[in-house]
């Protein structure tokens, strides 16, 4: 394990630095809509939150409902019907009568009453549909110019937020909208107001009191929107209670006040859920029960713009690029100061480092309703700041700030002690609680040659073998200084070798165990010194001397068995191994000699070998290897493969034939391992589990060595990645997986019984690689139930991938109740609660690397 290095950096460079990070990254995020629907529920909520206005008075909504439908006869109502409507409100003197209902052909009987009436009004105006799949309008209204286009512009949440007031036709004509067409003629026929270009570059518009400018697509929540046609956002008034409304029938019936409609705008239109798709606004909730209609949506369209020319009653506008630029900054360097401000303050950094997190992030929140309040405010006067980016930014600045400063102040402890430990003359190894190296300090290193110390458990820095001093007798592990540190207990000085290297190195070692407040054992400090130098090397040259002498007594009989052991070395050399070389004998194999190749990597592990080792001496170690080797070689050789080497308990396999055999190799030594664990019922015999991990890819067969020794070898990046995904059995305790480039080599997938575990990032590698689980050795019961759940668990992988945890954690919830035990379930699981919680550390995620 490598030393720390320390460095003290300026804190202000830092903070620099912290806040162009996370301003490019929050712009990318953002230029790429990750906050989009964040900003739309904002700004939906700020529409709710804003005090009712006065209801609309110039507006007057004639609807038609369920209860409507069934008098009427049902959908559509006859021409008759709508034209005796019409009549009745002319009667009254409206300003304007919009027909918000689609007539491009007659409905009888009635026809020529409704025509008549086309032909004869002079403020009535139709709709038809222009985009998407177009709506033909009432000839006669086409033919008068009195129609307007009645299309909603609809987000991808499917709420209205924008008022579409033109858009191009087919023939590249411009059209205006319904609610357009309404609002002009009435301006112009009641108050003589006309629409004049002031910016023609910039398409800005001035109607009264009102100034129209467009949206581009580039604004803040609709960064990648299509921004077609004149569109404004809509400045809702409210639901249909803002209007005056009533129903078709009691126009029929003369059941209103003729002084309510006089010099009115006057707009039919249905509101029967049955006859349209729900339409929803910020004022809904996501359900069909707070649906709204186009008819409403009409109404708050025109009314936003009649009041804002004749009131001057703000339209909604936003800031510009670099405005937004500007905004977000502020707030990320509010969250440095903010760290700054707390974790300098001496009193604070006194206290423990869950409370300063704790007063950290309740202030990040405080401050991070400034920028809700500030943009509600606006929003009142009529503009839309965005709200999610400023707190992303403000609490990734404030938590990158405050991370570095407890880490400096951290590193800054660290450094002092690790200059003590440094200085000391002798050995220092201080263990973490699970028996891993935390850290060793250099006299350690030189000592043992970064090692660990008798009694760890690191599998990088393992420990050596140990044995009672001056004996061959092992040392037991329970008496070793560390192991009794681990469990919390001090050790005096004991002497005992350790093998280094093929050589026996005395030592001398205490152990004491260091306590967390809660009494457990967080580390264990192990010192020792080599104490007898002189006797090590006395030990190595009598050893040697004894090594000579054994090989001049032997020389007689070693040329004796040259003829035996030349036919031995074809079992410890693999004749497919030469084969492929172009050899036929070991004798003709010369060093460098190498052949590259496409075969599938074979590799196997018995889990837990070393807790099943501890109980048994060597000899009963080996013959229980040879027992499981012996079982697992015939399955390799049944199906076209060759080992090419044991690793301990460890098989390396390798298959020239395709990824099939493989595959099958591999189900069957798990076959073989569940008939092996049948014999294994007396007590103290425990059940034995493997982990296999195959990979295909391209790879060298060759020779490497000089000319006194040589070995046969493969290299490969293939060969590394079957090997990280044997790894992978062990954290997603599943007992066969294969690679991607497996998986895409298999005859027919369907032959076997796959599921995708996961998409892992491979050290060396800029691409991700999928790991797929083969489950046909596992037992009747769960091999069913996989089987019966795995597409719901591969749609739960997916949704994990693009980010919706909500949808996977229900998935894999659903899974695991059909699958029990399943650990690749679990993680999933426990990984989803870990982002909930906002807790995920990339750099302790198991898949991150391999």
């Amino acid at each position: 394990m490598q030393r720390p290095r320390w460095a003290k950096g300026n804190r202000w460079r830092d903070s620099v630095l912290s806040v162009l990070m996370v301003m490019v990254a929050v712009i990318i995020l953002e230029y790429q809509g990750m906050f989009q629907l964040l900003e739309w529920a904002t700004l939906d909520n700020y529409f709710r939150l804003r005090p009712p206005e006065a209801p609309e008075t110039r507006i007057v909504l004639v609807t038609i409902d369920e209860d409507d439908l069934r008098e009427l006869g049902g959908w559509p109502i006859s021409d008759r019907i709508l034209a005796q409507t019409i009549a009745n409100l002319a009667a009254t003197n409206p300003a304007i009568i919009g027909l918000n209902i689609y007539r491009d052909l007659p409905v009888s009987p009635g026809s020529e009453e409704l025509d008549q009436r086309m032909e004869t009004l002079p403020n009535l105006i139709g709709v038809h549909k222009l985009i998407g799949a177009p709506v033909a309008p009432p000839p006669i209204l086409a033919e008068r110019g009195l129609i307007g286009f009645a299309d909603l512009v609809r987000d991808q949440d499917g709420k209205i937020r924008r008022s579409l007031l033109s858009h191009p036709d087919a023939e590249d004509q411009i059209q205006l909208s319904f609610a357009a067409q309404v609002s002009l003629f009435y301006l112009q026929q009641e108050h003589q107001l006309e629409l004049t270009v002031v910016d023609p570059q910039r398409s800005i518009m001035e109607l009264g009191q009102a100034r129209f400018i467009p949206l581009r697509g580039g604004e803040s929540g609709y960064g990648q929107t299509n921004a077609g046609g004149y569109q404004i956002l809509a400045n809702y008034r409210g639901g249909q209670e803002q209007f005056v409304s009533i129903s078709i029938q009691d126009v029929l019936a003369h059941r209103f006040s003729p002084e309510a409609l006089n010099t009115k705008i006057v707009l039919i239109g249905t509101v029967a859920q049955s006859l349209q798709q729900s339409v929803y606004t910020p004022y809904s909730a996501a359900n069909s029960k707070s649906a709204s209609s186009s008819l409403v949506v009409q109404g708050n369209f025109i009314s936003e713009i009649i009041r804002a020319a004749l009131e001057g009653r703000p339209l909604l506008r936003w800031i510009s690029g670099w405005q937004e630029v500007l905004w977000t900054l502020i707030w990320a360097i509010s969250g440095v100061i903010v760290s700054h401000r707390l974790l300098g303050e001496r009193q604070l950094s006194r206290q423990s480092r869950t409370l300063r997190w704790l007063w950290l992030g309740g202030t990040l929140v405080l401050t991070g309703s400034l920028p809700v309040l500030l943009s509600y405010l606006l929003f009142l006067v009529g503009w839309w700041l965005p709200v999610i980016t400023p707190i992303v930014a403000l609490f990734g600045t404030g938590l990158i700030t405050a991370t570095g400063l407890i880490r400096e102040r951290q590193y800054e402890s660290d450094r002092r002690l690790l200059q003590f430990l440094e200085a000391l003359p002798v050995g220092i190894c201080v263990l973490n609680h699970d028996g891993t190296v935390h850290y060793a300090n250099a006299m350690a290193d030189q000592i043992l040659g970064q090692i660990g110390v008798p009694g760890s458990r690191d599998p990088v820095r393992q420990a050596p073998a140990a044995y009672i001093a001056g004996t061959d007798q092992p040392f037991p592990l329970e008496q070793t200084p560390a192991w009794r540190a681990l469990q919390g207990k001090h050790s005096q000085a004991n002497a005992l070798d350790v093998e280094l290297g093929g050589k026996r190195l005395p030592l001398e070692m205490w152990g004491a165990p260091i306590f967390s407040r809660q009494g457990h054992v967080t580390f264990a400090v192990v010192a020792f010194q080599d104490i007898t130098s002189r006797r090590q090397a006395d030990a190595e040259q009598q050893r040697a001397t004894r090594e000579l002498f054994q090989l001049n007594q032997d020389l007689d009989k070693a040329l004796n068995m040259e003829v035996q052991l030349m036919d031995a070395a074809a079992r410890f050399v693999p004749h497919e191994f030469l084969s492929f070389l172009g050899y036929e004998s070991l004798v003709d194999v010369k060093v460098g000699q190498a052949v590259e190749k496409e075969m599938s990597i074979l590799f196997s592990d018995i889990r837990d070998f070393t807790t099943l080792s501890e109980g048994m001496s060597l000899a009963d170690n080996f013959k229980f290897i040879n027992a499981y080797l012996s079982r697992m070689e015939p399955a390799i050789a049944k199906n076209k493969g060759f080992i090419d080497k044991y690793i301990g308990d460890a098989i390396m396999a390798l298959f020239g034939g395709g990824a099939d055999d493989a595959v099958r190799a591999a189900i069957a030594m798990l076959d073989c391992l569940t008939e092996y664990n049948e014999t294994r019922q007396r007590p103290g015999r425990l059940p034995l589990s493997i982990g296999i991990g195959i990979n295909t890819g391209s790879l060298m067969l060759g020779t490497v060595g000089g000319e006194s020794h040589l070995d046969t070898t493969v290299i490969s990046d293939a060969v590394n990645l079957a090997s990280r995904i044997e790894g992978l059995t062990k954290i997603y305790g599943t007992p066969l997986l294969i690679s991607h480039g497996t998986f895409l080599q298999l005859e027919d997938t369907n032959n076997y019984m796959i599921r995708l575990i996961d998409r892992v990032s491979v050290k060396g590698k800029s691409e991700k690689v999928s790991v797929f689980e083969v489950f046909d050795a596992d037992p009747p019961e769960i091999k069913d139930a996989k089987l019966a759940e795995r597409t719901h668990f591969e749609q739960a992988v997916f949704l994990y991938h693009v980010q919706d945890y909500a949808g996977a954690k229900k998935g894999f919830k659903h899974c695991l109740n059909k699958i029990k035990n399943d650990r690749p379930c679990e993680i999933y699981l426990e990984r989803c609660a870990q982002v909930e919680n906002a807790q995920w550390d990339s750099e302790n995620d198991p898949k991150d690397s391999i």
